[in-house]
């Protein structure tokens, strides 16, 4: 049953403040990093009292939550504006760690902590996770696409490429999280180049060097 107009109105206001409030904490948490926001900062920026700030978020990390919630979707929508694109899966991959290390440049004071907020999401025991999850289901259809095309092995499952996949990304990731000098931007991008050539089909792959060949054989 449709709500009445004026209550309508209070549930558009609501919903306007919240998102106000959220708002100005991204642009806090972007500007001066997380820990450094306060609840009052927030507040302050928002123009509403600390309690208004409570009413509508449980605290500093429920609003960190929902921007990792943003950061999947736009995550997804970086995979589906790849498969848009009429190139191979390879430049796909390339393309999207090129554009994951243009983002994370670009919000590195934030980064840290939404990653980490990602990576505790609560699963059940044996699951992969809501994040791991729909995030094997995006790269799962880009591979699928890949396969279509023949430029994706098929001796391999999608769901097990696609953990492989998610896997190599994620390494790099954790790798970072544990030292903040790591050159994750640097390694995004070989790790695509490493995936690439991992999971394309045989047809496909490129030809090692005789040279190379020859080390491995008398090694």
């Amino acid at each position: 049953e449709p709500l009445p107009r004026p209550e309508k109105r209070r549930e558009r206001r609501k919903a306007e403040l919240r998102q106000r409030i959220y708002g100005c904490a991204a642009r806090l948490f972007l500007d001066q990093g997380f820990a450094a926001t306060t609840v009052d900062q927030i507040a302050l920026a928002a123009d509403v009292a600390p309690a208004t700030v409570f009413n509508h978020f449980a605290g500093k990390d429920a609003l960190l939550h929902e921007m990792s919630g943003e950061v999947l979707n736009l995550v997804q929508a970086l995979i589906e504006g790849q498969r848009k694109r009429p190139v191979s899966t390879r430049r796909r991959l390339a393309a999207m760690a090129d554009q994951a290390a243009a983002l994370l440049a670009h919000t590195r004071s934030i980064s840290r902590e939404v990653l980490l907020d990602l990576m505790r999401s609560t699963a059940p025991p044996g699951s992969a996770g809501p994040l791991l999850a729909r995030i094997h289901g995006s790269f799962g259809e880009l591979l699928r696409d890949g396969q279509a095309r023949g430029d994706v092995r098929r001796d391999e499952d999608l769901l097990f490429l696609s953990e492989m996949l998610v896997g190599v990304f994620y390494a790099a990731i954790t790798n970072w999280l544990n030292d903040p000098s790591y050159p994750l931007e640097q390694r995004l991008r070989r790790a695509a180049a490493f995936i690439g050539e991992a999971i394309a089909a045989p047809e496909v792959a490129p030809r090692r060097s005789s040279a190379a060949s020859g080390r491995r054989r008398s090694g």
